[in-house]
């Protein structure tokens, strides 16, 4: 995105040139973005000019009724079908390319077919039509507003054809063709000139909106980047804790409201100390990180919550969840930890890395404060260090039996 607000800004502020050609990718971007309201403009501009078109029917009935019936095969048989093909092209989808090929053939078509209407009739007051012929240029330079360089080249074929009739028609005084063909050279050269200017603001205004977007793209990027950076512990990768009090505070009303049981996970890393004073606070945190995403990986990333609860402590709450499986979901957590089998000297009676989780749920509706169910995980958790570490122990207030204890 930096590379393309790079081009962006050199295109909006460059001096030289008609300003009217992007790099690729800007100007591809270009076209996707705008390509499906200039379809649409250009059929309804296509739209109005074949009526006018036709409308000159009546011109044709005025100035050349002896050639009355070659205008309506011209106009309604020849020319209308034409213009109707390229506005049902232009409706089904066509490429940018073929967009503005269809409507400059159109323009042109309109102009040889024009051309011969005049050269047909021998009415004196043909010569006339010469005068209104700038009106087909108009219509591609300024109604379809043709990109340039397709008004361009349409353009000077509508001057070569203007000059074959200036010449080979015959005029009614001296220096009427000079006029005629004056008038319409000038007609060209502006709606030419009002061409480029309107592609260039239209290309400009373009840029500016672009380059607003992007910017707006690039702060979304950076909001959600510093929003994460602010839920997630940046050494272990899951969430801290005040974003974990943020989503229990969310979730648990949900699970009150619909009476749904949840349970909660304490875990603590065994003679983490011991571990530091060993090995260092370096391959800690390396140890932190591995049992972290460890942790992660034994849960259902799409339904429970993992965060670091501080230090070497962390808190897994586990939706819809029952006494019974939550302990199960501990002893797996547990379980992959262990299955790490990082070296552990300071913890000599096992000597890998162990983890000890307390574990508490909220039971069938009766104790649903958050608070509560964590100091029973927490009291589990002590329960289960007392006991020789290595373990998940379910706090008696869970059940109302005698506590549950899963031993390794």
């Amino acid at each position: 995105m930096n590379d393309l607000m790079v081009q962006v800004d050199r295109q909006i502020h460059r001096n030289g040139g008609l300003g009217i050609d992007f790099p690729d990718e800007i100007e591809a971007r270009f076209e996707r973005d705008i390509h499906a309201e200039r379809s649409h403009k250009l059929v309804c501009m296509g739209a109005v000019a074949i009526s006018i078109y036709l409308l000159f029917l009546i011109n044709d009935w005025r100035f050349r009724p002896d050639h009355m019936l070659e205008a309506i095969i011209i106009r309604v048989g020849v020319m209308t079908p034409i213009a109707l093909f390229c506005i049902y092209l232009l409706k089904r989808g066509v490429s940018p390319v073929l967009r503005e090929m269809l409507m400059t053939a159109l323009v042109c078509f309109a102009m040889i077919f024009t051309a011969l209407l005049i050269q047909l009739s021998v009415s004196p007051h043909s010569f006339l039509d010469l005068f209104a012929l700038g009106l087909i240029v108009l219509v591609g330079n300024v109604l379809f507003q043709l990109r340039f360089w397709y008004a361009l080249c349409s353009s000077a074929f509508h001057f070569c054809v203007m000059l074959y009739l200036v010449t080979a028609h015959p005029a009614p005084y001296e220096s009427a063709g000079f006029m005629a063909l004056m008038v319409f050279f000038s007609i060209t050269l502006f709606s030419i000139i009002s061409n480029l200017r309107s592609e260039k603001a239209e290309r400009l205004s373009y840029l500016l909106l672009l380059r607003e977007q992007l910017r707006v793209e690039e702060f979304t990027e950076k909001n959600e980047e510093f929003r994460r950076l602010a839920s997630i512990d940046p050494l272990t990768e899951v969430y801290n804790r005040r974003h974990f009090d943020s989503l229990v505070s969310s979730l648990i009303g949900k699970q009150v409201d619909r009476r749904l049981q949840y349970g909660v996970a304490m875990i603590d890393v065994d003679q983490f100390k011991a571990y530091n004073d060993h090995y260092g606070h370096v391959k800690g945190d390396v140890c932190l990180k591995r049992i972290a995403t460890a942790i992660f990986e034994s849960v259902h990333p799409d339904v429970d919550i993992v965060a670091r609860f501080g230090g070497e402590e962390f808190v897994v709450l586990l939706p819809s969840c029952s006494p019974q499986a939550a302990l199960a979901r501990a002893e797996e957590i547990r379980e992959h930890v262990s299955g790490l089998a990082l070296p552990h000297a300071g913890n000599p009676q096992q000597g890998i890395v162990t983890i000890s989780v307390g574990v508490s749920a909220a039971g069938s509706g009766e104790d649903y404060d958050f608070e509560n169910i964590l100091n029973q995980a927490d009291e589990a958790l002590y329960h289960a260090k007392a006991r020789g570490r290595d373990r998940c122990v379910l706090s008696p207030r869970s059940l109302p039996e005698t506590p549950v204890t899963a031993d390794a």
